[in-house]
């Protein structure tokens, strides 16, 4: 039997700290994609975010007319017959023997993935963690509209992260928990979980990812 690959997937909120935990992944030797979204000022350092993946989950969302900020609420999340070959095609072209996706809208999106990522993957859910309040604050600055219009969009973010990381019966196993701050203060306990899974040795590549860790680049 062919051996199944590694699979990284990120499970996070906009404006989580999922970009920086995202570039941690790829220094380790987790492949992120090779069409990956482009910095921006709010992100100087990449999203390491697969644009194609992005692309299928816009189109499953607008399937529910639902959109990144207009999350759809207690709407079943289908994929058209069509977007699911789209699916298989991408994941057809971009599976690799250690490699990750990171896209907030997967919170929206995961049951329609999963049985296709469990079909070519051995999983591990990677959950980002960050205060809340955190994330309203870094989205009202980046997108200008105020914190209660960035609570409402991240509210139904935050009730699947907790669905999916507390009562959806994901193996504990399976798992790998981020907090972003507390990475940010000490990325080594997480190096090393990650290192554990991919099969590097545990403190491989740490000193880059110190370097790579700017406390400065933090939104609020």
């Amino acid at each position: 039997m062919e051996k199944k690959s590694k699979l990284f997937l990120v499970l996070c909120l906009h404006r989580s700290g999922s970009s920086a935990t995202a570039g941690v992944m790829h220094l380790l030797g987790i492949h992120m994609g090779d069409k990956l979204l482009t910095s921006s000022p709010y992100n100087p350092k990449g999203h390491f975010e697969n644009m194609e993946f992005v692309t299928i989950n816009q189109e499953i969302l607008q399937t529910a007319k639902a959109s990144w900020n207009n999350p759809p609420i207690n709407k079943k999340i289908e994929a058209k017959i069509y977007t699911l070959s789209k699916m298989r095609a991408f994941l057809s072209e971009n599976i690799k023997p250690v490699w990750g996706i990171k896209d907030p809208r997967t919170l929206f999106t995961f049951e329609v993935w999963k049985p296709l990522l469990e079909e070519v993957a051995d999983i591990t859910y990677v959950f980002i963690h960050r205060p809340f309040e955190a994330s309203v604050r870094s989205m009202a600055n980046r997108d200008r509209k105020g914190t209660g219009n960035a609570s409402l969009i991240l509210t139904p973010y935050l009730k699947n992260l907790y669905h999916y990381r507390h009562t959806f019966g994901l193996p504990a196993e399976t798992i790998i928990d981020v907090y972003y701050e507390d990475m940010l203060k000490n990325p080594e306990p997480y190096v090393r979980k990650f290192n554990e899974k991919i099969g590097n040795s545990p403190g491989y590549r740490l000193k880059e990812v110190k370097n790579f860790l700017d406390k400065d680049l933090k939104n609020f």
